[in-house]
């Protein structure tokens, strides 16, 4: 399994909750966690192993 990469800051798209920023990270590996605020769906902690994230 894949684990997106991702910075704060950067924009991303996920499958059900569309697209959001990036503001906070923390983990590393199949730990990492990042939060996003996305437009429609508000702030969401994910999994980035299980994430359907792509960088925009």
């Amino acid at each position: 399994m894949r684990v997106v990469k991702v910075a704060v800051g950067d924009e991303v798209d996920h499958e059900s909750f569309g697209r959001g920023t990036v503001s906070s990270v923390s983990g590393s590996g199949a730990s990492a966690k990042a939060t996003v605020d996305f437009d429609e769906a508000g702030r969401k902690r994910l999994l980035l192993r299980y994430a359907p994230l792509r960088k925009l």
